[in-house]
């Protein structure tokens, strides 16, 4: 089976401009419930903020994302990458459609920032996953989503330019 999620390729700039709420958070706790028509399984993870760049969120926030387990079933989305309790990440969010309160990831993974130390021992930050393929707008060209990595330091720079504007 091959499975595969196409975007289009969004810079931290316009992931900023597109989002209500951009904050550096740490992964709580998750879990996974059907939604009301018993059609699709969401996953809940609930943040504490640690630091707030864009909008006034309270001290902890629900991200939705779709697929996740509940007993039997699991339903995969590519390109959904799941969170795990303790990790820190900078997410750029907007509010569910549903009206519930959750927030969801600007750009499916592209507003999803994973915190990780590298070789060195500097702490960087990547939204890359696999499964992933972009498409150029304009051309037509699609390609594999590699996704970017910065440091933490240029990352929060790039988000305090672009809400500054």
């Amino acid at each position: 089976m091959v499975s595969a999620t196409t975007i289009i390729p969004m810079t931290v700039e316009q992931l900023a401009s597109k989002s209500t709420l951009v904050v550096r958070a740490r992964a709580m706790q998750s879990w996974s419930e059907w939604n009301p028509q018993h059609t699709i399984i969401y996953t809940y993870t609930k943040f504490q903020v640690l630091k707030s760049f864009k909008g006034s969120p309270e001290q902890t926030i629900t991200v939705k994302q779709l697929g996740g387990r509940v007993d039997n079933t699991v339903q995969k989305v590519s390109g959904v990458r799941q969170f795990t309790g303790g990790e820190e990440n900078f997410l750029f969010l907007q509010p569910s459609q549903d009206n519930d309160g959750t927030m969801i990831v600007t750009g499916l993974v592209q507003g999803n920032f994973r915190l990780y130390r590298t070789n060195t021992g500097q702490v960087a930050a990547s939204n890359g996953v696999p499964e992933v393929s972009a498409v150029q707008a304009g051309t037509g060209t699609v390609s594999t989503y590699r996704g970017s990595t910065v440091t933490v330091d240029q990352l929060e720079s790039r988000i305090q330019k672009a809400v500054q504007q």
